[in-house]
């Protein structure tokens, strides 16, 4: 099961950023793929807040336009959401207790968690994430494909 972090969906839909193209057909490869593509509303609604926000991509989506493609997103034959299971806060407390994480760096934790509790691979530009003991992670910008 692959799961794709904000930063990635942000790319593939942001036309100004350097890594759209790449990103965006990544996305559409995995999405018409065999493996589960999974989403939680973690990663959708932040998806949907960055999308929409001036400062943080190059031409912004209208609100409609965000629910729209998480729609899209969420539809798609391969999706599949990601909710916290009996064992997520467990989990979650030992990765935030291992790294000593705080602010902001909590989400990525709750993602990882997620990933973690149903055996999902987490796909991330974001090197923060491979401080999580346990996670599968994979950077689609890097040739490797693994932890780079």
């Amino acid at each position: 099961m692959i799961f794709p972090d904000i930063n990635l969906l942000i790319y593939a839909y942001d036309s100004g950023s350097a890594q759209h193209e790449r990103c965006s057909r990544w996305l559409e490869t995995i999405l018409n793929g065999d493996a589960p593509v999974c989403f939680s509303w973690h990663t959708i609604f932040g998806f949907m807040r960055i999308a929409t926000t001036v400062r943080m991509v190059s031409r912004p989506f209208t609100a409609r336009e965000a629910m729209n493609i998480a729609e899209e997103l969420m539809s798609a034959a391969t999706s599949k959401m990601l909710e916290p299971g009996e064992r997520h806060f467990e989990i979650f407390r030992r990765l935030v207790e291992e790294t000593g994480i705080s602010g902001a760096r909590l989400s990525d934790a709750h993602i990882a968690a997620l990933a973690i509790e149903h055996g999902a691979t987490v796909v991330s530009s974001d090197r923060d994430f491979r401080a999580f003991d346990g996670l599968k992670l994979i950077n689609p910008l890097v040739s490797s494909g693994k932890n780079d």
